[in-house]
């Protein structure tokens, strides 16, 4: 291992035994000598919550619009990348059980849009009407906040974090990590390693009928390429330290998976241009784009991104889009009437 992961970040499929998984490994880690700390950001969203309460006061909406920026906003995800940063800032190694995948997913969205000011978490009615007469202990909150979304953004980008999906090899597990490891292609994140629920060998006394169909797709889920770790009982409430105290030292020496290039724009001999965005691991029939204003909208098995389009690509119509590869290639025609040559 090249360099020993300061986050890893888990999250799952509902029931799959994520925070067992977190707890565990905590102790496991710790008993091996290891500074670590595991963290979830529930202690932070009522804090959070309130302090959005605050600023639709100062926006003077009235209590009756306090629901819309609660849910836009995200408080589960902001509050736990406060937990992340809190405690990277002890330095421990840093165990997070970011929930649901679909939580997750929408923590990377928010990291991926805010930037330096509320308005980027907030709708931007209410941040620009409350800038006028918010507190200035509510003002240096959000800052704080911003800050700390910056910071776990650089984390996300550095080689010591890994993202780990844990799921249970019942029924739907392929069409499951398909969707979500594309869906985090699409966030410019990846799956490091996949968590799973050991099955029961033969003659282990469960019924074959139930345990060989799972062992099955266990086993074509090695075949992905990404390492897969399996952990006995771990959907239970309380597994106990010897579940993982073997496997703890794997999950440490999974490798960080190479996250995708930046876009790149390549100008065809037609005069045209290709816009090439790399999405590694995402099915062609999956993969939808499309254009909202000077935006490219991209959406991967029902979740979208939205990207500012290149100065020379607001000038062009999309004339067609596909997978090539591991990358989507959107084709953009030049609007003639939009060309200094044309005028």
């Amino acid at each position: 291992m090249l360099k020993r992961p300061r986050l890893l970040i888990l999250s799952g499929q509902a029931g799959a035994g994520t925070s067992s998984a977190v707890l565990g490994l905590r102790e496991s880690l710790c008993g091996s000598g290891i500074a670590a700390t595991s963290v979830d950001g529930r202690g932070h969203v009522s804090e959070i919550e309130s302090l959005v309460d605050r600023t639709v006061a100062a926006a003077g909406l009235g209590t009756t619009a306090q629901a819309l920026p609660r849910v836009l906003s995200g408080l589960t995800g902001i509050a736990g990348v406060l937990a992340v940063h809190e405690a990277a800032e002890r330095g421990d190694c840093i165990v997070w059980d970011a929930g649901e995948t679909g939580g997750l997913l929408r923590v990377l969205a928010l990291l991926d849009a805010a930037r330096s000011e509320a308005a980027s978490i907030l709708p931007p009615l209410i941040a620009m009407r409350a800038a006028r007469s918010l507190s200035a202990v509510d003002r240096a909150a959000w800052q704080g906040i911003l800050a700390a979304l910056r910071s776990v953004r650089a984390m996300l980008d550095d080689d010591g974090t890994r993202v780990l999906l844990v799921a249970v090899p019942d029924d739907g597990l392929e069409e499951f990590l398909a969707d979500r490891i594309g869906q985090l292609s699409l966030m410019r994140s990846a799956c490091d390693g996949i968590l799973v629920n050991r099955v029961p060998r033969n003659g282990d006394g469960w019924p074959e009928s139930w345990a060989e169909p799972r062992r099955h797709r266990v086993e074509r889920l090695r075949g992905r390429g990404l390492p897969v770790i399996d952990i006995a009982h771990l959907t239970n409430d309380a597994p106990g330290k010897t579940a993982f105290r073997a496997q703890a030292g794997r999950v440490l020496d999974v490798a960080r998976v190479p996250r995708p290039f930046p876009d790149s724009i390549k100008e065809r001999d037609d005069g045209g241009f290709d816009l090439h965005v790399h999405l590694p691991g995402v099915r062609p029939d999956h993969v939808n784009a499309g254009r909202l204003g000077d935006s490219l909208v991209t959406e991967v098995a029902g979740l979208r991104r939205q990207t500012s389009l290149a100065p020379v690509l607001t000038r062009c119509e999309i004339q067609g889009a596909g997978m090539d590869s591991d990358w989507l290639i959107v084709r953009f025609e030049r609007n003639q009437s939009l060309w200094p040559e044309a005028l």
